[in-house]
């Protein structure tokens, strides 16, 4: 286990239950403290302490002292968070359950939610992560309160919302690799009832993968050319029982393209393509983050997304309406050989449109009973253009280039809920929690395959549809231990539509379905200067969904099966002291053990199957893999993360704040094959580190930042690529070492 002195400093300072817990509060206005947030992961507010879920949350405040500025940051955070990239987005999974493909009727197994509002397909790095309110991360099946794409847990962010009060930031900031930055925000009062906010962050940044092929098509690739998000909010406050607030947000994110990294070269497709990589492609750069690619790549994605928020209370009971719609258009090309020839070229055009609708009415009395009503829609509409070049190389005249193949995809995915949920006080010390939710979802799409490289195409898929539908349910019991302590147990299910594969040959994959056992204790002991949080669990799976790259039928496309069963338990501590008003202390540890009880497949990297085993009877046809006992992808099952934030002053000038946090994971797999070659990630640590000085009351703040102390990077994912030039394992890398520093003046 290699570890940090950074990180063993951390341990030892959080592990040491003598230390005095000083009464001063000097450190206050420097944010040195712990977080007593409000969190609305139960759809009604409550203190973080106060509700009986696995959760992390942390303030805006708090993620920008410890220099948590991206969403792949926050794995430094949250126990069993891990965030992967893939084509055209982000994906994320929690506790080994989430991520997802990329056809137009796949879910995610996390839902990502931006000021409660679902986002399908999540983009972006920073801004998403700028003038926020506060983050909630929940852990495990949410299926009776967020519905079907909930079964890992639920990511929301929360942004601040304008105040009847004048105030405003700007900013900026540069940072390796000619990383720039500037923001800005501008809070402004119209009226007593009407407020405004805006904010804009523009970001650019040279790719961390240099590309060695004498060229300026495509210098540094995975970076970007300029990423702008603007924000407006207007809300209205029509008295001390309502308010409307009305938002809006534009989103132009102009990426270079993942930089995928050849791990082997498989050969595949048609002769003349073989004999091209056979004879000219030469040997892959040995080192991570330095590829040979001749093509230009990009990946440019523009959102727009708006909603409107209606609140009001009435005489025991409060109404919640928010509706919105999503626009996003994606235009993407990679390098598909990944070589100085012209071998291959990927093109994708992909337009989504989304529309969402929530109604809540909820209990605001002080008798013993609290309830939640819902109902909730959503329909999402996405077409996806794909395009493949594919040249070719014949003895005698020299090059040549083959039909392209192209494909046309149409998909549409609707969702109608509703809900229920209630917790009984049984005495001041003891409550019940009961809940049931009722899902109908339905699946329709379209497939015709234009071109396949001048072979005959396969058969188009017209107007597939599948329906499904489940009741979702939740039990618990909490207690009152002392005044600072609560203890919960919970039972709940959790439940992802099936659908079918609508980019290969069209065959359905059943529901995923999870039963979940929890049981925790949230603490506050030394007078509320620390927090100790422990939480055990149990996960049930059946029909676990995953998705891989299969050459069907003549053509390459995503295919999703069902795993059998799959069984996931572990425990996670997650603590924090006040070692005194200026010093912060953070320590976690989350043990996790992830395993596929009945799971049989092919990897697609060996897509001719062998004989069938007769004597296993896992997989007695087929002559498939018997992948039972192998580990859930993405899950460590040892993490630890340590950290220390220390504020101090400097006498009439100002203060400063010295944050370092420190993660180490034990090894893990990237896909459910447990290739020790292709898919294993060793053992790492990431250490992160940020200094602020603080002006006084200026307003003035000067951060000198580094994250990935130790320059380390380690795979984030597994692609395999399309049988027509090989299927052969690639993958992206975690960003490396990077210094930088923000001025921000706040008004």
């Amino acid at each position: 286990m290699r570890i940090t002195t950074a990180s063993l400093l951390a341990i030892a300072v959080a592990l040491l239950p003598g230390v005095p817990m000083a009464q001063d509060d000097d450190g206050s206005d420097r944010g040195i403290g712990i977080d007593n947030i409000i969190v609305t992961a139960e759809k009604r507010e409550s203190s973080l302490q106060d509700t009986p879920l696995a959760i992390s949350a942390f303030s805006g405040e708090s993620l920008e002292n410890r220099g948590i500025d991206d969403l792949s940051n926050m794995q430094s955070l949250v126990p069993g968070f891990h965030v992967g990239q893939e084509q055209d987005g982000f994906k994320v999974s929690l506790r080994g359950i989430g991520l997802q493909g990329t056809s137009s009727i796949t879910d995610p197994g996390v839902a990502f939610y931006i000021d409660n509002f679902y986002i399908p397909r999540p983009a972006g790095g920073s801004a998403i992560f700028f003038d926020v309110n506060r983050i909630e991360v929940l852990r495990g099946p949410q299926g009776t309160l967020y519905g079907r794409n909930a079964t890992g847990g639920v990511v929301n962010v929360i942004a601040n919302e304008p105040v009847f009060e004048y105030e405003g930031q700007i900013g900026a900031s540069y940072g390796s690799r000619n990383l720039w930055e500037v923001r800005g925000v501008g809070n402004i009062p119209i009226s007593d009832k009407v407020a405004t906010r805006f904010s804009i962050v523009r970001t650019e940044e040279e790719g961390y993968v240099e590309n060695v092929f004498n060229s300026s098509a495509n210098d540094d690739p995975f970076g970007t050319d300029g990423d702008l998000t603007v924000r407006g909010q207007v809300l209205f406050e029509g008295g001390p029982d309502w308010s409307l607030l009305a938002s809006a947000t534009y989103s132009n994110l102009k990426g270079t393209g993942v930089a995928y990294h050849f791990l082997e070269r498989v050969l595949g497709g048609p002769p003349p393509v073989q004999a091209l990589i056979t004879g000219f492609v030469p040997p892959d750069p040995t080192d991570p983050l330095i590829v040979n690619n001749d093509a230009t790549a990009f990946n440019d994605t523009e959102t727009i997304s708006t909603f409107v928020r209606f609140e009001k209370s009435f005489e025991g009971v409060d109404l919640w309406i928010q509706g919105g719609r999503l626009w996003q258009d994606t235009n993407l090309q990679q390098d598909f050989d990944g070589s100085p020839i012209d071998v291959s070229i990927f093109n994708k055009e992909q337009e989504n449109d989304a529309h969402s609708f929530e109604f809540r009415l909820s209990s605001n009395n002080d008798g013993p009973l609290e309830w939640i009503l819902g109902a909730y829609y959503f329909r999402e509409d996405t077409f996806i253009f794909r395009r493949v070049r594919l040249n070719g190389f014949v003895v005698g005249p020299g090059m040549i280039s083959l039909p392209d193949f192209l494909l046309d995809e149409f998909g549409e995915s609707r969702t109608v809920a509703g809900f229920a949920s209630g917790t009984y006080s049984i005495t001041d010390f003891l409550r019940l929690t009961g809940g049931a939710r009722y899902t109908a979802d339905k699946k329709t799409g379209s497939l015709f395959n234009a071109l396949n490289f001048g072979l005959p195409t396969r058969p188009d898929l017209d107007g597939i549809e599948e329906t499904f539908s489940k009741v979702t349910w939740k039990g618990g019991v909490e207690y009152d231990v002392t005044d600072n302590a609560l203890a919960y147990a919970n039972v709940s299910s959790g439940y992802k539509a099936g659908g079918f594969n609508i980019t290969s040959n069209g065959d359905p994959y059943d529901e995923e379905n999870v039963i979940a056992y929890e049981v925790g204790l949230k603490s506050n002991p030394f007078n509320g200067r620390a927090q100790i949080n422990l939480d055990a669990f149990y996960y049930d799976y059946s029909d676990l969904q995953l998705t891989t790259l299969l050459f069907i039928g003549g053509a390459p496309g995503q295919f999703t099966t069902n795993a059998g069963k799959a069984t996931l338990w572990g425990v996670e501590l997650d603590t924090q002291y006040e070692v005194t008003s200026d010093l912060l202390a953070n320590f976690s540890y989350s043990y996790l053990n992830a395993e596929f009880d009945e799971y049989c497949n092919l990897d697609p990297r060996f897509p001719t199957p062998g004989a069938a085993d007769p004597s296993d009877p896992g997989c007695p046809v087929g002559g498939l893999t018997n992948l039972s006992g192998n580990k859930i992808p993405y899950v460590a099952a040892h993490t630890i993360t340590g950290g220390l934030q220390y504020g101090f002053d400097i006498g009439s000038i100002g203060s400063v704040i010295a944050s370092v946090n420190t993660t180490w994971h034990s090894e893990m797999f990237l896909r459910e094959y447990n290739d020790p070659n292709i898919d294993r990630v060793g053992p790492n640590t990431k250490t992160d580190v940020t200094v602020t000085y603080l002006a006084g009351d200026t307003g003035v703040s000067i951060t000198g930042f580094a994250t990935n102390l130790e320059d380390d990077v380690e795979r984030n994912n597994i692609y395999i690529t399309p049988g027509f030039i090989g299927e052969s394992a690639t993958t992206a890398y975690t960003k490396p070492r990077t210094f930088g520093v923000k001025v921000d003046y706040r008004f």
